[in-house]
């Protein structure tokens, strides 16, 4: 029997990404970033649509249904004016011509849909979620204009059609949906497209934040990071929130102290450091407030037992975990990919549940939806010449011991294994994986390895069942998004971490979910009678996570891990190492030098 395939995509501006379903459930599913290796890539969708028909091994003639979506505005739209518009940022020359030969770019055919937003977000959590009924909460930046929306809401007449998604709340059954309630921004002049920085919402004064304090709307995890350290009540409310409505104030003149990343200053010797805290920890407790107000009306207007997030806000694992202790719903669920990557997800099964009518079957326990590679691809990628010198290969007759001891001696090492993740937190298979025992490892790994600032913390991923002995709460977090105390007993005995306020961004993991991390979990509590081990992504500040061996590779010899583990190969770093490290970096830049003027293609010259 064939089976039934649908395309979902996530098109053209941050965080391009395709997921494939096969009869209903997620076969592949991947973030153009991890193809390109440019954060948050934008631009034209070819190569997120060929990874998954290549790995599922099918055209795009196989494919049913393709169900596409841009928060800008609807896809076939955006193709249009493409056609008569210069986009550099969007679609660079190279793309272009790509597109030009994609029977997707322009399509006419009825196969071809766009949904919007919120909408794609909400399907992105419900339809994958563990509960047969429940309500949905999508908070996020900015999402479709009110005249693009393809659902019916309360009050449509009343608004603006140039006013944009800011929040969007769901009540489900089944394979239906239905939108409660939906909050807009307005629309707001401003500096050419810079009207979302000003307008008043929840997400949007989120971003606004992170572009003050680090010069990049897109840093909002480093500001959650930053909240802890700041002093509260320095700063007056940025949001408010009676009966419902929320009030965002204008941006006031205390706020003069911006950073701008061409002054000669390093950013963490600002003498602005100090308010940059102030603020974070200000927007930071204002977002909880805002959400756990918004979470409570939702459960008490529907008396809702089950919470489904999606949306960039769901991204931020400390509001989360303030939503799982204090709204009152008996279990939360959170699309793991909850920011625009999602959207990719949210397509399909917008296609699957609404437009195919297919009722709802499948629960995404796992996030490892990337391709495979085999043991001849990660063979390949060691044989070249450079690296050959440069590194001593081992076969291990049983990794995850072997692994464990290497990590109790001190050592910090890159762990490849499996499908990559799909979303923006490594969960085990594209890790980077060290000891938690001591405290100077957070800085060693910042200093040495992530090449970040010292305030950024790392989080703990440990076996489920011991989770409620180490960390407070019943909730199990798969996906690493929700924040929980450390129990007192235990802050000394893995300090590395503990964030600065006696909280941790928690992992658990299951045996049936990801039965090799966790046989290294338990090899590693073995030796050291501590059941948890330190999780960061593999990758370094500003790149996306690892995707191919190669990748991998290249991050390990480009950093201070001292082992690197590809599938059953412990690699690690010989004698000449320190002699073709400046070749292999120097070719490494020139590939990355002609990778960029290719995507930058369509920019004029200076």
């Amino acid at each position: 029997m064939a089976h039934s395939y649908i395309l979902g995509i996530n098109a053209y501006d941050h965080d391009v990404s395709a997921c494939l379903l096969r009869d209903g459930e997620i076969a592949f599913a991947i973030a153009k970033e991890r193809i390109t290796r440019e954060k948050h890539a934008r631009g034209f969708y070819e190569e997120v649509v060929n990874y998954c028909l290549k790995a599922e091994g099918v055209s795009l003639g196989g494919v049913d249904l393709v169900v596409r979506n841009c928060y800008v505005m609807p896809v076939d739209e955006i193709e249009k004016r493409l056609q008569h518009q210069f986009m550099p940022f969007l679609f660079s020359r190279e793309e272009r011509k790509q597109a030009s030969k994609n029977p997707l770019y322009l399509s006419a055919s009825k196969n071809v849909v766009t949904v919007s937003h919120h909408l794609a977000h909400a399907y992105s959590a419900f339809a994958a979620c563990p509960f047969d009924e429940g309500v949905v909460m999508v908070v996020d930046g900015v999402g479709s204009y009110a005249s693009d929306v393809t659902e019916k809401w309360p009050d449509r007449d009343d608004v603006d059609p140039l006013a944009r998604e800011s929040e969007s709340y769901y009540r489900f059954a089944g394979s239906d949906i239905e939108a409660l309630k939906k909050v807009w921004l307005k629309p707001n002049r401003g500096f050419l497209s810079d009207e979302f920085y000003n307008m008043p919402g929840l997400g949007a004064l989120y971003s606004r934040v992170s572009t003050y304090i680090f010069a990049d709307w897109n840093k909002c995890g480093e500001v959650m990071g930053l909240a802890p350290y700041g002093r509260p009540s320095k700063i007056e409310p940025l949001l408010d929130i009676k009966d419902g409505k929320l009030t965002v104030p204008d941006w006031i003149d205390q706020f003069r102290q911006p950073w701008f990343p061409d002054t000669e200053q390093n950013w963490q010797d600002s003498p602005s450091m100090d308010h940059w805290k102030d603020l974070a920890w200000r927007v930071q407790d204002d977002s909880e407030k805002v959400l756990l107000d918004r979470a409570i009306w939702l459960r008490e207007t529907t008396r809702a037992k089950n919470l489904c997030i999606a949306g960039g806000v769901g991204l931020n694992c400390v509001a989360n975990g303030r939503l799982a202790r204090e709204a009152g719903f008996d279990n939360i669920w959170i699309q793991p990919a909850a920011g625009d990557d999602g959207i990719a997800i949210g397509c399909a099964y917008y296609g699957h549940l609404a437009l195919k009518k297919k009722p709802r079957s499948f629960v995404m326990r796992h996030a490892y939806v990337g391709v495979q590679y085999k043991d001849e691809d990660c063979r390949a990628a060691v044989d070249q010449r450079l690296i050959r010198l440069a590194t001593i290969r081992t076969t291990s007759q049983d990794i995850c011991h072997d692994t464990a001891k290497l990590l109790s001696d001190g050592n910090v090492l890159g762990w490849f294994q499996g499908g990559s993740e799909f979303g923006p937190r490594a969960l085990g298979n594209r890790s980077i994986l060290a000891d938690p025992r001591k405290a100077e490892m957070k800085d060693k790994l910042n200093k040495r390895v992530k090449f970040r600032q010292a305030f950024r913390p790392f989080a703990p991923v440990v076996l489920a069942e011991r989770a409620k002995e180490i960390f407070e709460g019943d909730e199990e977090s798969p996906f690493m998004l929700l924040t929980k105390q450390v129990r007192s007993e235990w802050r000394d005995k893995i300090p590395a971490v503990v964030h600065v306020d006696g909280t941790a961004r928690v992992q658990t993991v299951r045996q049936e979910s990801n039965e090799l991390l966790h046989r290294l979990l338990r090899e590693f509590d073995a030796m050291t009678g501590v059941p948890v081990l330190l999780n960061t992504s593999f990758n370094i500040r500003g790149e996306p996570i690892v995707e191919t061996p190669r990748d991998a590779i290249e991050c390990f010899l480009g950093t201070g891990l001292d082992y690197l583990v590809l599938h059953n190969v412990l690699i690690g770093k010989s004698r000449l190492y320190g002699l073709i490290a400046p070749f292999r970096k120097a070719y490494a830049e020139m590939t990355s030098m002609v990778r960029s003027g290719l995507s930058a293609g369509a920019m004029p010259p200076p």
